[in-house]
């Protein structure tokens, strides 16, 4: 049974294809539309809350492996890391209350502490939240974040590093993210771009469809259409490709459609390799562009009276940026 739109409410769907889990190989299939009214690409139907928790093994899925010993890293490397990221906060919100949603390791969560901010943060994954809170001593909350019960206008700063795909309802977090969060407040949005040449040239082969983990897949304008009802207005959006998204198209590509399986990361052949360093090429030249695969989108709330957030859902007027994050969560 299909499902509406998150963004628009439409019942209008275009069918791109029926995916099942690559990653794991976890069974299931799972159709993805299109929105023909707005734009948003979708699973429907999408498995509930907690029929998701098998698409995410513990001790396969990659972010859950690296908890253990936050506060053995050194500053130093956390911050070639991270540092430009905190960079670009710095630009709209120099200091203040800070909230991770889907934190992962822990790991920006505990540099942006060490360097001054008061942070929180929330994630579906129980033993990580635990771990997290006792490695580096923070409020963590499990669980989705409209039921995590933060106070009204709490935080200066939200992010959401590779997150927003995967929740069950944008809609519903964005609405509650305007909840917690005061006029001027800033949203950072890593996520995947909907819109690149790869996704039109590759289809259920482009390695960030990522179904079913990937609820969800945005475009700029889809992702603007939906903060603009919270009051949020796109300030700024940073358009890049990593190479780790080349490398998992060209696995993907070629094992369904050469039939040749092995792991492009960890075990290259010399054809691997010189197909990833052509695609490294490509990406720098679409760096920046609205051809990348990922973007992140900066966000300020705006006071209703302003107005600019409603004129933000008819296009997005923010700068587009050519510039590197240099970090974001593996997904």
């Amino acid at each position: 049974m299909s499902v509406t739109c998150d963004i628009c409410g439409g019942t209008h769907q275009e069918l791109m294809f029926t995916g099942s889990d690559r990653l794991f190989g976890i069974e299931g299939e799972f159709p993805l539309v299109r929105c023909q009214d707005c734009g948003l690409i979708f699973v429907s139907a999408r498995p509930t809350y907690e029929e998701m928790a098998r698409f995410y093994p513990q001790d396969d899925y990659d972010l859950y492996n690296k908890a253990a010993g936050l506060k053995d890293r050194s500053m130093d490397e956390l911050g070639r890391l991270l540092g430009p990221r905190k960079g670009k906060i710095d630009k709209y919100q120099p200091a203040g209350r800070l909230l991770d949603i889907g934190f992962g390791d822990g790991s920006f969560l505990y540099f942006m502490k060490e360097c001054g901010w008061e942070v929180a943060g929330v994630d579906f994954n129980e033993k990580m939240v635990g771990m997290v809170k006792e490695e580096i001593g923070i409020d963590a909350r499990v669980g989705e974040l409209e039921d995590a019960g933060f106070a009204e206008e709490a935080f200066d700063v939200v992010t959401l590093w590779g997150v927003l795909e995967h929740v069950q309802s944008p809609r519903r977090t964005i609405d509650e993210i305007g909840r917690i969060t005061p006029d001027g407040a800033l949203l950072v949005i890593y996520t995947q771009n909907a819109s690149a040449s790869e996704a039109r040239w590759l289809g259920q082969d482009w390695f960030i469809y990522e179904v079913p983990r990937h609820l969800y897949s945005f475009t700029p304008d889809s992702l603007a259409k939906l903060l603009a009802p919270a009051g949020f207005s796109v300030v700024e959006t940073v358009f890049e490709t990593p190479l780790y998204y080349c490398q998992m198209n060209w696995q993907y590509f070629k094992e369904r459609r050469l039939g040749r399986k092995n792991d492009v990361v960890h075990e290259p052949t010399l054809v691997d390799r010189g197909v990833v360093k052509l695609l490294s090429v490509y990406r720098r030249i679409v760096k920046g562009s609205r051809r990348s695969s990922a973007m992140t989108v900066y966000a300020v709330k705006r006071a209703p009276e302003d107005g600019r957030a409603a004129r933000t859902a008819e296009g997005n007027d923010g700068k587009n940026r050519a510039e590197e994050t240099g970090a974001q969560d593996a997904e």
